[in-house]
C-alpha cells in the first residue's frame, strides 16, 4: 500500500514524469527564438539534474533562473557550436560526394572519420551547455573541460549520444512522439551529466582539503622560555607573606573574587567599550 501512496515509488515516479514533461515544453518554446537555444539547453540541465538528484526544485522557477543568469554565455556557446557544426556540415557533405566518386575504402573510410568528429562534436555541445549550468567559467574554459570531459567519460558519452540522436531519429519518423522523446533525452543527459559531476565535485573536495603532513621534529621546534618574576600563578594568589609581615588579608578568596570580577563585568558591558 506504501508504494501508492503519496510518498511512494510510484507517486514519485509519476511526478518526476510529470516534471520533465513540463521541463521538455518550456525548453522547446523557449528554443523557438533560435538565438535563446544556448540559454534555454543550459536551463534544461539546470533544472533538469536539480530534478534527477531529487532536490527540491521548482521547474519553471530553476529554469527562467539559470535561464537570465547564463543568457550571454550561452548565445556565446551557441554561436560558436553553431559555426563548428556548420563547417563540420559542409565537410561532411564534401567528403560523401568526393567519397562517392573515388568510390575507394578510403573515401568510405574519410567519412566514418568525419562522422566520429561531429559525434564528438555533439558531445562537448551537450557537455558544454551542462557544465556552464553548473560551473562559473569562462568560455574557453568550458570548452577545454567539456573536450576533456567528453574523451574522459568515453562509455557514458557514447550512451548519452546513442539515445540523444536515436530518440531525435525516431521523433523524426513519428513526430508526435516529441512528446515522450525529448522529455527522455533531457532525463538520460540529466542523469549522465548528475552522475559524472557528483564525481568530480568529490574530486574537487578531497583535493581542497588541506594535507596534513605530520612533522617528527615538530617538539623540537619549540622554544620555551622561563616565565618572568611574579608570573608563576603559585605565588602571585598566594596571600601568606603579605598576612605574616604586615598582619593583612584579603576578604575574598580569590577563587570567589574572579566569579565575582567576571560577573560584574558581564553585568556592565559598557566598561568593556
Amino acid at each position: 500500500m506504501n508504494g501508492f501512496g503519496l510518498d511512494g515509488k510510484l507517486f514519485r515516479g509519476l511526478t518526476k514524469a510529470g516534471d520533465f514533461i513540463i521541463l521538455a515544453v518550456i525548453t522547446v518554446v523557449f528554443c523557438l527564438p533560435v538565438v535563446t537555444i544556448g540559454a534555454s539547453l543550459t536551463a534544461a540541465f539546470y533544472s533538469g539534474i536539480k530534478l534527477v538528484r531529487d532536490e527540491e526544485s521548482y521547474v519553471y522557477k530553476d529554469f527562467w533562473k539559470s535561464f537570465k543568469m547564463n543568457f550571454v554565455q550561452g548565445l556565446l556557446l551557441e554561436i560558436v557550436h553553431g559555426v563548428i557544426g556548420f563547417l563540420l556540415f559542409i565537410d561532411l557533405r564534401a567528403s560523401v560526394q568526393w567519397g562517392l566518386v573515388q568510390g575507394s575504402q578510403i573515401g568510405t573510410l574519410f567519412i566514418f572519420v568525419v562522422i566520429g568528429v561531429m559525434a564528438i562534436w555533439v558531445g562537448i555541445m551537450l557537455y558544454s551547455f551542462a557544465m556552464l549550468s553548473r560551473y562559473d567559467n569562462k568560455l574557453i574554459g568550458t570548452l577545454k573541460n567539456s573536450l576533456i570531459i567528453c574523451m574522459h567519460h568515453l562509455p557514458q558519452t557514447i550512451i548519452m549520444l546513442i539515445a540523444t540522436v536515436g530518440l531525435i531519429y525516431f521523433s523524426c519518423i513519428y513526430f508526435t512522439a516529441f512528446i515522450v522523446t525529448i522529455p527522455l533525452i533531457l532525463y538520460v543527459d540529466s542523469y549522465i551529466f548528475s552522475s559524472i559531476f557528483k564525481k568530480l565535485e568529490k574530486d574537487m573536495v578531497k583535493k581542497d582539503e588541506p594535507e596534513v603532513i605530520e612533522n617528527e621534529k615538530s617538539e623540537d621546534l619549540i622554544e620555551h622560555v622561563d616565565d618572568r618574576k611574579g608570573h608563576d600563578y603559585r605565588y602571585a594568589i598566594d596571600p601568606t607573606k603579605i598576612k605574616t609581615e604586615l598582619g593583612w588579608e584579603p576578604e575574598t578568596k580569590f577563587e570567589d573574587g574572579i566569579v565575582k570580577t567576571i560577573d560584574w563585568y558581564l553585568a556592565n558591558p559598557d566598561w568593556l567599550k
